[in-house]
Parts: C-alpha cells; sequence; structure tokens
C-alpha cells in the first residue's frame, strides 16, 4: 500500500485542481452580476421558444458540472482513504533511495 506514497511523490498519481473561493468575494460578485447581466441579455433578444431551450441548456450545464464535482469529491476522497491506509498499514516496503 505505501507505493501510492511512491507514485503521488513521482507524479505517477495525477492530482486535480480545486481553487476554493469564498462564495462573498469580490470576484464571485462581479463575475455573478455579469453572468446576470448576460441572462438577462439574452432573454430580451431570443424567442420565448428559443429562450426555453436556453433554460434547458443551462440546467443540463448545472447538472453536468455538479456530476463532475461530485465525482472529483468521491476520487479525492478514496485517494484520501488509500493515503491512509498506506501510512497507517506496515507492508515492509523501504522507501526508495
Amino acid at each position: 500500500m505505501k507505493k501510492i506514497l511512491h507514485d503521488l511523490y513521482h507524479g505517477r498519481i495525477p492530482g486535480w485542481d480545486s481553487r476554493i473561493h469564498s462564495v462573498n468575494d469580490a470576484k464571485s460578485d462581479e463575475f455573478r452580476e455579469k453572468t446576470l447581466a448576460e441572462r438577462r441579455y439574452l432573454a430580451s433578444v431570443l424567442s420565448p421558444k428559443d429562450f426555453e431551450r436556453f433554460k434547458t441548456f443551462e440546467s443540463l450545464h448545472s447538472k453536468a458540472h455538479a456530476r463532475r464535482y461530485h465525482n472529483i469529491y468521491i476520487n479525492a476522497f478514496k485517494l484520501g482513504v488509500m493515503l491512509m491506509c498506506a501510512v497507517f498499514m506496515d507492508d515492509g516496503e523501504e522507501a526508495e533511495k
């Protein structure tokens, strides 16, 4: 099991990038306002039928992102458990020199 520590150290296990930002920071507020402004614009220029399709797209896009981050969380949790097992189990493997 300690092989995972060596694989992680040597880059054989790819990490994932999660930049956690405060939900209430200024950049998030600015991004939220720009997004809402663009949505209002599309609502004003699209036909009602096209805007409904856009709302369907928004929903699918949100679900895809939620699914992706759900999978990232699960994989990161599994990696954490594997690391804990590697640290606490003595399998007789010595560190590479």
